[in-house]
């Protein structure tokens, strides 16, 4: 038996970490591919789209005082009637000029402007303006950044959307309102935070360079270490993109190249393992020493759990004094909070009645569409070019082949007597470490026709294979049990990790079987038995969505049936961003003209796929039927 889906994606994640800057080893190479790598971190991040702009709209909410420091209280949009809490520091008696500044990034508490305040009051007291703000989902916020993490949101992988993306951009807006403060040195601005805070001000550096330092602790994760060691268990959405390009994570570390980043982490600390953060320096100085500068990347470990304690903050006031401030401040302690609840909220317990805040996944993940043809000339073009954007954008991991497919013919039979017997075969197939077993059962009608079936996750071909057995037809037969079905399968209960594992390597379960499939059906192809035959595919549940999508990409496939696939990508057959595209029902039109046949409730039935055909002539060749003997009839197999 082959490796497991999880050994899978281990195998994939230390591809990827040991692929790392391959082929660059000059800093021309590393300005070549710079500017194609940055646009690959936003599409991970889910904001290479553009987001709908608007005015931050700062509102005052009165000040507090305290030792050393004078705290204004604000909210700003981060999007329209999204509004985020946040609280701006200025030194008290404040120095004449402009100053340096650091935005403070919040990590997992209750309301972060008020947890992490000493933090921020310390960095104030040396003479910064500090600003420190809210998550999405902190203080009265409202938002969300747990969607996959607490099982309710997968629909967020079809979307293309990630908690850490939606940080990212409150960062951006947080980085506009500080930078455009009066009293604030654009020029002299740095970014810090610990846990999820390390993890936003890691992300808000490598995306803008009006960062011009960085200081993140105990927030930067490396696919490998988050699925081999399996600290995905402990980390929340907003500590990762979805890697749809298959990049390391230092990879995107050296986007903030030359500037300057200081990487601290707990040598106690459960979340992460020594391996990984070092690993992650030592292969993002790579380029700073490209630059000629490898100081300006460093890593600083001390002692201690999940936590920042007073040698790292030590750490990080004198890496913003050298790199910040340019100049070196005295060391102050980190003082007690001297605040309470009452004095830093905002909002009282009550948001504005506009607000959007759970909304904040669907602003930033425009849905894409498919128009109808006016008429059956327009539709090829149409067509053609929702195929090449589903290619480019959405399953462009098919184009790497790793591994070839290779396959070893373990049985070979007749069965039954004369004009009645069927010649069944068996082969036993390996791909990436992974079995596919393929099970074919060839008519002795010979009709040129072959009804190629592939298992979802909780069948084996021996299940399928008897689903099918009487539903009719006079065509032969193959069932496929791919990577992700029968013995490869996880189990219900492990959904959760293996769709956020691979979305840490750029995979899902359908994303794979269209990998089996580009790798099976040639080999079917190429055997004698199915030179010449028609190929008709069939799948239930998110294996019927995979047949739509690989009839759409192949145009020699003859129609398909599915059974019970999900209504929505929302629902399952998740793809990375493919909503941005479109969704199932358009996916059901690209097979056109061919013969499509939904076994679906009747509740269930679609909409535009049927007016498509409609519109191009052929409404007897797309059908919703009740029952598999049915739709097998209704595709003409």
């Amino acid at each position: 038996m082959g490796i497991t889906l999880w050994s899978h994606y281990e195998n994939v994640a230390r591809r990827i970490e040991a692929d790392a800057f391959k082929g660059i080893n000059t800093l021309d190479e590393w300005q070549r591919v710079r500017p194609v790598l940055k646009q690959q971190y936003l599409d991970s991040m889910g904001l290479a789209s553009t987001a709908p702009q608007c005015d931050p709209a700062v509102r005052d909410f009165g000040e507090f005082k305290g030792e050393g420091y004078r705290a204004r209280k604000i909210a700003y949009q981060m999007l329209p009637d999204c509004w985020i809490s946040a609280t701006i520091y200025y030194p008290d008696p404040l120095p004449p000029g402009r100053l340096p500044a650091v935005l403070h990034l919040c990590g997992h508490a209750g309301i972060g402007i008020l947890y992490y305040q000493p933090r921020v009051v310390m960095l104030t007291r040396r003479g910064y303006v500090t600003m420190i703000v809210d998550t999405i989902e902190q203080h009265d916020s409202g938002g969300d950044h747990h969607g996959t993490y607490s099982r309710r949101r997968y629909d967020w992988i079809s979307m293309g959307y990630t908690a850490a993306g939606g940080e990212l951009y409150n960062g951006l807006r947080a980085l506009d309102v500080l930078a455009g403060l009066p009293g604030v040195d654009p020029q002299r601005i740095g970014a810090t935070g610990a846990s999820g805070g390390g993890a936003q001000s890691f992300f808000l550096a490598v995306a803008d360079e009006r960062v011009r330092a960085l200081a993140t602790a105990c927030g930067v994760t490396m696919p490998r270490a988050s699925i081999e060691d399996r600290h995905l268990h402990g980390h929340c959405d907003c500590m990762y993109p979805i890697n749809r390009h298959q990049r390391c994570m230092s990879e995107f570390a050296a986007l903030i190249a030359p500037r300057p980043a200081l990487y601290l982490n707990a040598s106690g600390d459960l979340l992460f393992s020594a391996s990984e953060y070092h690993a992650l320096v030592e292969q993002t100085r790579r380029i700073y020493r490209l630059y000629g500068c490898e100081e300006h990347c460093d890593c600083f470990v001390y002692p201690g759990p999940h936590a920042v304690t007073a040698e790292a903050h030590a750490a990080i006031n004198a890496w913003f004094d050298r790199h910040v401030a340019g100049e070196t401040r005295p060391p102050l302690a980190l003082p007690q909070r001297d605040v309470d609840e009452r004095t830093v909220t905002i909002f009282n317990g009550a948001a504005p009645a506009s607000n959007k805040m759970r909304l904040i996944p669907e602003m930033l993940s425009p849905l894409g569409s498919l128009p109808l043809p006016q008429n059956p000339d327009e539709w090829p073009a149409l067509r053609a070019e929702a195929v090449t954007r589903l290619r480019r954008e959405v399953c462009f991991l098919l184009d790497r082949a790793e591994e070839p497919l290779t396959c070893r013919l373990v049985g070979d039979w007749v069965e039954g007597d004369g004009a009645a017997s069927g010649r069944r075969l068996i082969w036993r197939g390996e791909l990436e470490g992974m079995d596919i077993w393929i099970k074919a059962l060839m008519n002795p009608s010979d009709n040129n026709k072959v009804l190629v079936a592939w298992c979802d996750t909780d069948e084996t071909a021996h299940d399928l294979y008897g689903h099918l057995a009487g539903a009719g037809g006079g065509c032969s037969l193959v069932v496929i049990e791919g990577r992700t079905a029968g013995w490869n399968a996880s189990t219900p209960c492990m959904t959760w990790d293996i769709l956020r594992g691979g979305a840490l390597v750029g995979l899902t379960p359908s994303l794979l079987l269209l990998q089996d499939m580009a790798r099976v059906l040639p080999f079917l192809r190429g055997l004698p038995e199915f030179r010449d035959q028609q190929f008709y595919l069939y799948g239930r549940g998110d294996a019927g969505a995979a047949c739509l999508y690989q009839a759409a990409f192949d145009e020699t496939i003859a129609g398909v049936v599915t059974e019970n696939q999900p209504r929505s990508h929302r629902d399952g057959a998740y793809l990375p961003g493919v909503m941005r595209v479109l969704d199932l029902d358009e996916t059901a039109g690209l097979v056109a003209p061919r013969p499509v046949c939904l076994v679906t409730p009747q509740y269930a039935r679609r909409n535009w796929a049927a007016r498509l055909y409609e519109r191009l002539g052929i409404p007897q060749r797309y059908a919703q039927a009740g029952s598999l003997y049915q739709a097998i009839k209704a595709v003409g197999i």
